[in-house]
């Protein structure tokens, strides 16, 4: 019965439907009955969700942060680990969101729903299930680029029997586990950017699974029917499942273990690729999101050798900030290979700038970085004559940030670079990082008026930080100001007044930072001309 259920979901999502109708019994351990008595709802790290009373869960139903590159799903809402997804949330991050990977927690690795624990692994999410002791995967998300499948677990289908990774449109690689129950109806089907598949030595996905999984065939839409996908590359090993596929079906295949025969007889007479002087254009790529392949030149003296007679290239994922990795393996006249790694690091951080904001505070802004992880700022010593960190921000979606606790009418630079997590934990930084001046809001001026015969003359106090003082008036409540005097000194006399008539006046201090005048705040004081 499973597998006729399974049959139905797979074709369901190869004709089109977002998500198959599921049957109530199969479907309970994520998804709840709207009768079970809801008591409250809110939302939490972007999740919309619903706390039921009598079963005590929570479901999550939505997810706002439409832009998120990687979702956090809570472990822990309210106090309660019981946690559900509801099914319209699992279809949104499998064929839906931008995310590329997503991860529990805060608070907890796993969270909990009835007799289902649910982890993630490498960007994915998969759930256990206690009672069978199987581990299925749930969510693959919509912008994953390459998923290293767990091992040991019980399908590439969900519990449900619905394909996670079906008709993805961004997976670019896979790598199959060496244990896996099955693969599933129409599991790989419809992978039309699909670029390499790769099963490990004494894998055990044998051929019939490959052919119930529709690897390598897609939706022909002008003729309703299936077509291959002839752009990817299996890669296995010789007598293996995986090989027999692809020769059955004309799919490009790369038998790991001929290369890395070890043959003495024909090794003897072949030049080790190793020895030749191999090279990229640069060690630093910024990411993009997409597939980091720098361009390989192998030399032989002064000969140039050519890719696919002389050696191939094959490129790791690439995707993610941190270490990449092209591997150059001889064919031909040439054996062995040869790895050369190269750094893969954020964008530059464009758009930033800073605002005064009151004070004593300034607002930073700038554009999100693709791929950051978040961003570091930095604030000018003066004494130290250098840019020191003050903070580290982990959302990158952030693009925003306060700086408080600053003197007024001070001049303070400001620079920010996008950063992402490599191996151990370690940060890497982007190249370069713009720099922003701006001054913090001046004080307001506190000035006297003292009437004069047809005349007032106004002192003021000096406004730290102040470059100078701009003098206003109007003849009525009203009434539109009118600037008397820009000056750099503490006191005007405006004159040519009418006797016993009352006059409103100002003082504002001003500055000027790199030709940005900022002014300082104003109170308007009354007086009479005498």
């Amino acid at each position: 019965m499973k597998k006729f259920v399974s049959g139905v979901l797979a074709l369901a999502i190869v004709f089109g439907a977002s998500a198959a109708a599921l049957p109530e019994d199969i479907f309970t351990s994520i998804s709840a009955s709207a009768n079970d008595g809801m008591n409250n709802s809110g939302s939490y790290y972007g999740f919309t969700y619903y706390k039921y009373v009598n079963t005590g869960y929570i479901e999550l139903t939505h997810y706002d942060e439409d832009a998120d590159k990687i979702v956090t799903i809570p472990s822990v809402i309210d106090g309660c680990d019981t946690i559900t997804l509801s099914a319209q949330l699992i279809n949104y991050f499998n064929f839906k969101s931008p995310a590329t990977a997503v991860k529990v927690g805060p608070n907890q690795s796993a969270f909990f729903s009835f007799n289902r624990q649910y982890f993630d692994q490498d960007g994915a999410l998969y759930s256990y299930n206690t009672i069978t002791d199987e581990i299925y995967p749930v969510i693959v998300p919509n912008g994953m680029k390459g998923w290293q499948v767990k091992n040991n677990i019980a399908s590439l289908l969900d519990e449900s029997g619905a394909g996670v990774a079906a008709n993805h449109k961004n997976l670019i690689e896979i790598c199959m586990p060496e244990k896996i129950g099955t693969l599933g109806n129409f599991s790989l089907f419809g992978l039309n950017n699909l670029v390499r598949v790769e099963f490990p030595k004494n894998c055990n996905i044998t051929y019939d699974m490959l052919e119930e999984s529709k690897l390598g065939f897609t939706l022909d839409t002008k003729n309703n029917g299936t077509k291959k996908i002839t752009s990817f590359v299996i890669s296995c090993y010789s007598g293996s499942g995986a090989e027999k596929y692809a020769k059955a079906h004309g799919f490009k295949c790369w038998l790991i273990d001929k290369q890395e025969s070890s043959d003495s007889t024909y090794d003897d007479a072949r030049i080790d690729i190793a020895d030749m002087k191999i090279s990229i254009p640069k060690n630093t790529y910024v990411c993009t999101g997409k597939q980091v392949k720098p361009a390989v030149t192998v030399k032989n003296g002064s000969e140039v050798l050519q890719e696919d007679v002389d050696y191939t290239i094959e490129y790791s994922p690439n995707l993610h900030i941190g270490l990449g990795v092209v591997t150059i393996k001889g064919m031909g006249d040439y054996s062995g290979s040869k790895s050369i790694n190269f750094n893969i690091i954020p964008g530059n951080v464009t758009g930033f700038n800073a605002f005064a904001y009151s004070k004593s505070a300034v607002q930073l802004k700038w554009n999100t970085v693709k791929g950051a992880e978040g961003y570091i700022v930095y604030q000018y010593d003066d004494a130290a004559k250098t840019y020191k960190r003050i903070a580290r921000i982990s959302n990158p979606g952030t693009s925003e940030y306060f700086v408080w606790s600053l003197k007024s009418g001070t001049t303070y630079k400001y620079a920010i670079k996008a950063f992402g997590i490599a191996g151990s934990n370690k940060e890497t930084l982007s190249a370069k990082f713009p720099v922003a001046t701006v001054s913090t809001k001046l004080d307001t001026v506190k000035f006297t008026l003292t009437p004069s015969s047809k005349s007032v003359n106004i002192n003021w106090k000096k406004v730290n930080g102040a470059k100078g003082y701009i003098v206003y008036y109007k003849t009525s409540k009203n009434g539109k100001w009118t600037k008397l005097t820009t000056t750099k000194g503490t006191s005007y006399t405006k004159t040519g007044l009418k006797s016993g008539k009352t006059y409103y006046f100002t003082v504002k201090a001003y500055r000027k930072v790199d030709g940005v005048q900022y002014n300082g705040g104003y109170t308007t004081k009354t007086a009479a001309a005498k």
